[in-house]
């Protein structure tokens, strides 16, 4: 799902116990809170810079949390990857040939890109 995708997130409403935030982007912190459920977490690992704008009542009125962690140890990534593994987890990913790195930069700078960009070698 795509983090501005309003379908989706109202899709979601209510019904997450868990979203682990991977990004550094500041987004609209309230507009995630709706999509969890009662007692949900959201969890971050990324390191966003700026503060969260996340009133209390949004907290109180469905006993949710928020936290965060550094990755950590080796058994805790091993857990992540069979999770995402059994739960068909896969990132959004954009392949550009190297022989297009200036498109692939042009596309990164004008905010298009969604979420990663790999620059694959040119071989026949």
């Amino acid at each position: 799902m795509a983090s501005t995708d309003e379908r989706a997130l109202t899709e979601l409403a209510g019904s997450l116990d868990l979203l682990l935030v991977t990004t550094s982007a500041a987004l609209d912190w309230p507009r995630f809170m709706t999509t969890l459920a009662p007692r949900g977490h959201l969890h971050f690992v990324g390191a966003v810079l700026e503060p969260l704008n996340i009133g209390a009542f949004s907290l109180i009125s469905g006993q949710k949390s928020i936290s965060g962690s550094p990755l950590g140890r080796i058994s805790t990534l091993r857990h992540m990857l069979e999770f995402t593994a059994r739960h068909k987890v896969e990132p959004i990913v954009e392949h550009f040939p190297m022989s297009r790195v200036n498109d692939a930069f042009n596309h990164l700078r004008s905010g298009k890109a969604r979420y990663r960009i790999v620059l694959d070698p040119d071989f026949a």
